[in-house]
């Protein structure tokens, strides 16, 4: 998530960093200088090779010149002579160590190597020794870029220092506050709000509040998306804080919009589905979950979703083959073995074992999911086995305490019991915690299953 106002030294700003800014004690010589000079409008015109022969005659002339071989690094790595620019670039710094271009040169390229702490030493190493505002928040941004997120805020501080009305350090040192898990600095960064309109600093701000516990985080979020629908990341986050405060109509309408310019989201239209599926849409939310199946046949939410929603309209047959293709990967998501456990239960009295050995695949996957033990001990209960079906529906409200429909079985086994006093208990505890339809509260459970984990 990157601001357009970014400003990175290696896209631009690098000419007054090449003639090794703060090195007073080894500064380049006029006629290094001069040379240089001379070799730059060859550069700006993209006369690469000519620009390349030139540096090599001067680094004859001057082999100490620091400023020729970052120059020469920098020419090398536009003609992607990668092994030559690293060598150039570390040849700089042999001479003159605190060299801040060639650092960021050089750490750049690491960084695109995948050679995060490489990279990190000398994004460091820059961030520490220069009091150039433009290298300053290259090396920061760089830093965030290996996910050294405590060196980037302090070298971001630095930045923002230097010009504390700059809305870019102010927005890139939030980010990585944020990222570091310092929420209340970050906000205090980023600032109260109230006149925004960019929507990338809506966006975050939103996600501090959240953090933070606010509510008032998820409107900066969908203000966000209303104001950058093509933004997948936005909406996509908007429209799981809309659903998670239940307003299932404002998720649809944050989403359709979004697709419309990403048709093929594999991410926006799940949400769709799921919000669709809230609203009571059944038909619409399984022609959003199809369409992100074939997208992609991997995504287990997807999956998940669809195959909920066949078994609520009673179409059988296809939950089972849409979830039982799911199951054929090892390494399934345990929701689609309960639903697979569902699926056969209500099939016919003839799948009941199957159906049992599909919940208990779905207990060794997640033992903490406490419908499972409830599906088990029903199964139980219809086979006799009322001790254990009993200890199914105990452990599944030790799970989840506010779990009903486990407490009205409970009652059903201790009346069998003679055992009055906790019959009445377990009634006086269902009736507390509501008469929900079974069905809404599967619809419940499903959607906290089937809700991605937030952006």
């Amino acid at each position: 998530m990157c601001r357009d106002t970014h400003v990175r030294v290696l896209a631009g700003v690098w000419i007054s960093l090449m003639l090794a800014e703060g090195c007073s004690a080894q500064a380049p010589s006029q006629q290094e200088q001069q040379y240089l000079f001379s070799v730059l409008p060859l550069i700006d015109r993209g006369d690469l090779a000519h620009a390349e022969e030139q540096l090599a005659a001067g680094i004859e002339r001057y082999p100490r010149s620091a400023i020729l071989y970052n120059a020469l690094g920098i020419v090398t790595r536009k003609e992607n002579k990668i092994d030559r620019a690293i060598e150039s670039f570390r040849r700089a710094l042999e001479i003159l160590p605190s060299f801040t271009a060639a650092q960021l040169q050089l750490a750049s390229i690491y960084q695109q190597q995948g050679r995060k702490k490489d990279a990190a030493a000398l994004f460091r190493a820059a961030g520490d020794s220069t009091s150039n505002f433009d290298a300053l928040m290259t090396a920061g941004l760089g830093l965030a870029d290996c996910e050294e997120f405590a060196s980037a805020i302090r070298v971001l501080a630095k930045a923002h220092q230097l010009r504390p009305d700059s809305a870019p350090a102010a927005y890139n040192l939030a980010l990585a506050q944020y990222k570091n898990g310092d929420l209340a600095q970050a906000i205090e960064t980023i600032g109260p709000g109230g006149t925004d309109r960019e929507p990338d600093v809506l966006y975050l701000r939103g996600k501090i509040k959240e953090g933070l516990g606010r509510a008032d985080g998820a409107a900066e979020i969908v203000a966000a998306c209303r104001l950058e629908s093509a933004n997948e990341t936005f909406c996509a986050d908007a429209a799981l804080a809309s659903i998670r405060h239940e307003k299932f109509l404002e998720a649809v309408n944050l989403v359709e919009p979004a697709l419309a310019k990403s048709p093929g989201s594999a991410v926006l239209l799940p949400l769709l589905g799921l919000a669709q599926f809230r609203l009571g849409r059944y038909q619409d939310a399984i022609r959003s979950y199809s369409a992100a199946l074939e997208k992609d046949a991997k995504l287990d939410a997807s999956r998940e979703g669809l195959g909920f929603l066949y078994y609520v309209t009673g179409d059988l047959e296809k939950a089972r083959r849409v979830v039982e293709d799911g199951l054929n990967n090892p390494a399934a998501d345990f929701y689609l073995a309960y639903l697979d456990a569902m699926v056969l239960y209500r099939l016919s009295p003839r799948s009941r074992l199957k159906a049992g050995e599909a919940v208990d695949r779905a207990i060794r996957s997640n033992p903490g999911f406490a419908p499972s033990y409830f599906l088990r001990g029903k199964i139980a209960m219809e086979n006799n086995r009322v001790t254990a079906a009993l200890t199914d529906f105990e452990h599944a409200v030790k799970l989840d305490p506010r779990y009903p429909l486990p407490y009205y079985k409970m009652a059903q086994i201790y009346a069998r019991q003679g055992r009055a006093q906790d019959a009445e208990a377990a009634r006086g505890k269902f009736s507390e915690l509501g008469n929900l339809r079974e069905e809404e509260i599967l619809a419940r459970q499903a959607q906290d299953v089937l809700m991605p984990a937030n952006h």
